[in-house]
């Protein structure tokens, strides 16, 4: 294989299977890529990735679901970087942004080299088979999503597109009706497959990733019950996805081969690194995260060393929350951190110190305005007073304990 990144050199297999359409590698070669992509759940936003690659020209998927605010900002830090020769060794491929502990979305650029070591990790793992079809449910934005669609590329299999918003039952239709046997899902999304107590997996899916999000025993073990071979995984947007998967459904995490964790915090070395963050910052060759971890033969993510709330997949941090609760009319204070839930791994929680003027209608309407969907308090404890440390500080283990009630 000439050039694993090549759609082109890939030719006329098919790349892309949608419910309405069968599309080829080779109608890559017809798109125009911009460095920086608003990419949505369609065939052409995985067409104008392909041509980037084949081109080697870098892009940038970004997040269709952003503030305008924030969806411009990150639109001109991509277009304004300085990446260099685009063929040279080490040259920018691809710009994901996440989140870091200071709650700001960090620009992260992918090489090549750490976009095929993740391909090839991966496929160690769990081994293409000839029939395979991987399923692309995840945001094309995040790791995950865009780690299918990079990982088909240089195997040379198709993945089964679910276009627009998730839809449960679609996504049973089309897992058995194009003979999916690997998908990649968050936990909310393996509730949501699960909520029709009738489904249970067909017999050719042979795996599901399962990350992005804490996911209770009690949901892999539904899962495994109706059929479901949950792999759990874990990986970042600095390794472009997976570093650790379960080799059997149901089992521990186990490091991928060619990586190497140590600690808590966790830290991380392999070939799947990024060069560098978007600011010039270095990435490789080791990444310390935020995880508190126990590491051996296979690895345990014990929680995270920040406050950062994970649910449903999507980072919230209580900052940026807090700023927005504090500023509603009635509210003295405010508190934000993170409740364990069996649905979406955690939610939302505020603590409000409230004087008599407080409106809760009024707060929820606001709160419903300024904030997306995932960062709105799911879960509420109002008081007159939140308690705090001797030296005048939130104390957040205290406010975290208190009992609260849903939204």
């Amino acid at each position: 294989m000439s050039d694993p990144l090549s759609a082109v050199a890939a030719g006329d297999r098919t790349a892309i299977i949608t419910r309405s359409e069968v599309v080829p590698f080779s109608a890559a070669g017809h798109i125009e890529s911009p460095r920086a992509l608003v990419a949505v759940a369609e065939v052409a936003s995985i067409l104008a990735i392909y041509a980037a690659l084949d081109a080697h020209q870098p892009i940038a998927p970004l997040h269709s679901r952003l503030a305008a605010a924030e969806l411009a900002r990150q639109r001109a830090l991509v277009e304004a970087a300085d990446l260099g020769d685009p063929r040279g060794e080490g040259a920018a491929s691809v710009m994901l942004f996440t989140s870091g502990s200071t709650g700001a979305a960090r620009g992260i650029i992918h090489t090549r080299e750490s976009i095929l070591a993740n391909a090839r990790a991966s496929e160690q793992r769990l081994t293409w088979q000839p029939d395979d079809r991987w399923l692309l449910c995840l945001p094309l934005a995040h790791a995950g999503g865009l780690s299918i669609v990079t990982r088909c590329l240089t195997a040379r299999v198709p993945l089964v597109l679910h276009e627009g918003d998730f839809d449960a039952a679609a996504i049973r239709a089309l897992i058995a009706e194009h003979r999916v046997t690997l998908a990649s899902l968050v936990p909310t999304q393996l509730v949501a497959l699960l909520d029709d107590p009738t489904w249970r997996a067909p017999s050719h899916l042979r795996a599901v990733l399962l990350g992005g999000a804490a996911a209770p025993r009690a949901l892999i073990d539904q899962a495994l019950a109706r059929g479901v071979p949950v792999h759990e995984t874990y990986g970042l947007t600095e390794t472009f996805g997976q570093v650790a998967t379960a080799c059997e459904p149901g089992g521990p995490l186990v490091p991928l081969d060619g990586v190497e964790l140590a600690g808590s915090p966790l830290r991380i070395r392999g070939p799947m690194l990024a060069a560098r963050y978007l600011d010039g910052a270095p990435i490789a060759p080791e990444l310390t995260t935020a995880d508190l971890a126990e590491v051996g033969a296979t690895l345990r993510i014990v929680g995270r060393a920040d406050d950062v709330i994970i649910t449903g997949g999507e980072n919230v941090h209580p900052a940026e929350v807090e700023a927005v609760l504090a500023a509603t009319p009635g509210v003295r204070h405010a508190c934000v951190f993170g409740v364990a839930d069996a649905r979406w791994g955690q939610v939302v929680a505020a603590a409000l110190a409230t004087s008599d003027d407080f409106d809760r209608a009024a707060a929820t309407e606001r709160w419903q305005a300024l904030l997306p969907p995932h960062a709105r308090p799911r879960r509420l404890a109002l008081v007159r007073a939140l308690p705090q440390l001797p030296n005048g500080k939130l104390d957040r283990r205290a406010i975290a304990a208190l009992p609260t009630e849903p939204a």
